[in-house]
């Protein structure tokens, strides 16, 4: 499960409603929810101002590839 169906479980959220209020499908919301889909950058960003920053546009980056490797 990922951070957002973790987010929107613990508020007790439907999909219906969540991608009412982010104007996407509820296919588009159930495979970002459940198939891992990537949602663009701007979907990205309009989900954490929607969770008020409890999911951030960070949350979707696979960090496994920094794993060891120095930061700039």
């Amino acid at each position: 499960m990922n951070r957002f169906a973790e987010w929107m479980k613990s508020n007790d959220k439907k999909q219906r409603g969540v991608a009412e209020k982010l104007g996407i499908s509820t296919s588009t919301l159930h495979d970002i929810l459940r198939k891992g889909q990537m949602p663009s950058l701007k979907l990205a960003y309009e989900i954490e101002k929607y969770t008020k920053g409890a999911v951030t546009v960070y949350d979707w980056v696979d960090k496994t590839h920094l794993a060891g490797k120095d930061m700039l």
